[in-house]
């Protein structure tokens, strides 16, 4: 069914720019599409799912209007950012206009530790500036340089800095957002403070964002360590006590079980053969002391090298979090991945997952801060209980009858699953306030025109059911 018709087409070349409207072409398809191909589940049911139109503003008065044409032609509306997503949040299920928010790019302003941007400014030119006035995000994902803020906050979580900091959600990460209603004469709403998670991490659902105000942290210079070890324990355990530490500045706390560093192809050379490996990224005052630690209980420190300022390459941080999902897929493209939240038991939780699935699951764990507080303007985790251990493990693919398997048994043993084999909303992880998010969704999109069908438990949905086969 064709939705979007020559007048609109028109209407948007008038407003726009004839080169800002894209109808096809590889771009067309591009623009339609996210990495959703990390799933094979997302794979066959996306694969052939593509907008008839993406066209590019450039100011939010340019959005506004595109905005109030679509929803005089009732044409559904997916907002966009660079693409970095993994779960299909940018690509339409029913056709319409994507629009590309990325050359709403500007940092209006970073100021007494708050930046405050347009949606499509990039992450990494955030962490640039900022660093070079003593200031950095407090969270990002490990598509840094490339992600858009925008498309961080409707379709990401945590990240770098979460061992600290917490993720997206965590109080006072995000102090404002300003969504664009959708709507004929689309209005500007401005959310503060708490009332902000109604729209966070909603794939675009509730509003378009067309700024945004992030709260950063006091810059730390940091230093870039790897350790290595045989014993999978042994190094569990230093790592575990390390994210625990609650006097060491980290902003990455990472481990990796082998073969995944065999995977990070540019780092094999300080990789031992058969050893399992922790990636910190740690104040580099501290740096000694967490090399000392580590050598006392029997690892190996096989990498070490300051972060430059401004950054630049090599970061470790390109082999954490997704990213190590990515190196995986590129060297054996039957893996895919989870993402799970494990509890204080992570150890026995580990043991019967190998238990069920032997050869199938190879875990990669990430541990972020529960309800950190506050100290002297850093976060840190004082109390070790409040560090969570969580992960992205690799699972090598069978079957989605055998995925399922895997996702139950995590459920019947209590690890958490934001499963990430599906494009709805509800499915991929948790939403104790999705009561305020469908909500706000009532208000800033009447007309049921934003990302149809992505808010699954959303009543109105103008172009039926989800497709989902």
């Amino acid at each position: 069914m064709t939705l979007v018709t020559e007048s609109l087409l028109s209407e948007l070349r008038a407003l726009l720019g004839p080169a800002q409207v894209i109808c096809a072409g590889d771009a067309l398809e591009t623009l339609s599409k996210d990495f959703y191909w990390y799933s094979p589940v997302l794979r066959r049911q996306l694969e052939d799912k593509r907008a008839e139109a993406i066209i590019r503003p450039a100011t939010v008065e340019e959005t506004r209007q595109a905005v109030a044409a679509c929803c005089r032609a009732r044409v559904p509306v997916v907002p966009r950012g660079a693409g970095t997503g993994n779960y299909g949040q940018c690509i339409p299920l029913y056709g319409g206009v994507v629009i590309d928010l990325s050359r709403l790019d500007r940092i209006l302003s970073l100021d007494d530790g708050v930046a405050r941007v347009e949606p499509g400014v990039r992450l990494g030119a955030i962490e640039t500036a900022a660093r070079a006035i003593g200031w950095e995000l407090r969270c990002m994902p490990s598509t840094w340089v490339k992600c858009t803020v925008g498309g961080f906050l409707c379709g990401g979580s945590g990240g770098i800095g979460s061992i600290t900091w917490g993720g997206t959600n965590s109080p006072g990460n995000v102090k404002a957002v300003t969504l664009l209603t959708c709507e004929e004469s689309p209005r500007l709403i401005r959310l503060e403070e708490q009332d902000c998670l109604r729209a966070l991490h909603t794939y675009g659902t509730t509003g378009l964002m067309v700024e945004v105000e992030l709260r950063l942290a006091p810059k730390v210079d940091y230093e870039q360590l790897i350790f290595s070890g045989g014993n999978w324990d042994r190094l569990l355990d230093w790592t575990d006590a390390a994210a625990r530490h609650g006097t060491w500045r980290k902003r990455l706390v990472t481990q990796f079980e082998w073969p995944i560093p065999s995977f990070f192809k540019p780092l094999r050379k300080y990789l031992p053969a058969n050893e399992h490996s922790t990636f910190l990224l740690l104040d580099r005052a501290q740096a000694d002391e967490a090399a000392a630690s580590a050598v006392a209980a029997g690892l190996a420190v096989v990498f070490r090298q300051p972060l430059p300022d401004p950054p630049k390459p090599p970061f470790i941080t390109d082999y954490t979090w997704n990213h190590t999902t990515l190196w995986a897929i590129k060297s054996d493209p039957a893996y895919t991945y989870l993402q799970s939240g494990f509890g204080q038991n992570f150890r026995e939780q580990f043991a019967e997952l190998r238990r069920r699935f032997p050869g199938e699951i190879l875990f990669h764990l990430e541990w972020t801060a529960g309800n950190a507080k506050m100290l002297r303007g850093h976060a840190a985790a004082l109390n070790p209980d409040a560090v969570v251990v969580g992960g992205i493990p690799l699972v090598c693919f069978r079957s989605e009858e055998r995925l399922r398997e895997i996702l139950q048994c995590c459920a019947d043993i209590g690890v958490f699953i934001a499963n990430p084999h599906t494009c709805f909303l509800e499915e991929g992880g948790r939403h104790p306030n999705i009561a305020d998010k469908r909500a706000l969704k009532d208000e800033v999109d009447p007309a049921g025109l934003l990302n149809p069908g992505k808010m699954k438990t959303y009543a109105h949905n103008p172009f039926g059911a989800p497709a989902n086969a």
